[in-house]
């Protein structure tokens, strides 16, 4: 991870740009260049231990929400990512922290947070399934009436040749 870089952010237009590899205790030292250059921006953050993905959150005010992460002994976390979202893009946040805790399910995530209809694509496919074991069934019995009148046809034939 490289540390205490900005990179200016080229393909999207929602992340605007992302600081990496901030080591905890640079906090201090680093405090009022930190807060200068993140004072009122908004964006995701995670927090390593090591490489492992620790805990994520937004913050509107990313950088006291960090800091505040930096003076808890509670959280065992070792370095930071912060990616600086858009203005324009802040009633998105709430759904970005949410897909990436979903994904990452890192240690100090409590809440997964929620998703609209969180189990449509589950009822559709329930559905589907239902839809699916009827025809099955349906299949089956079709097939199972061919096969009676096939043995009838055969018992039928087999009299015949006695």
């Amino acid at each position: 991870m490289s540390h205490n870089i900005i990179h200016k952010i080229k393909r999207g237009s929602f992340i605007e740009y992302s600081l990496n590899g901030i080591n905890r205790k640079s906090f201090d030292i680093l405090k009022k260049e930190l807060k200068s250059v993140l004072k009122k921006r908004m964006g995701i953050y995670a927090l390593y231990k090591g490489d492992k993905v620790v805990r994520v959150g937004l913050g509107t005010e990313i950088y006291y929400r960090v800091k505040g992460h930096s003076e808890n002994k509670n959280l065992d976390w070792d370095n930071a990512s912060l990616f600086l979202i858009r203005k324009e893009y802040i009633g998105l946040l709430r759904d970005l922290e949410t897909a990436v805790v979903r994904i990452a399910k890192p240690k100090y995530n409590k809440q997964k947070g929620r998703i609209g209809d969180e189990h449509f694509l589950e009822r559709i496919l329930k559905k589907s399934v239902n839809q699916k074991q009827k025809k099955l069934r349906t299949a089956r019995m079709e097939k199972d009436e061919e096969l009676k009148g096939l043995e009838q046809e055969i018992k039928s034939i087999k009299e015949v040749i006695k």
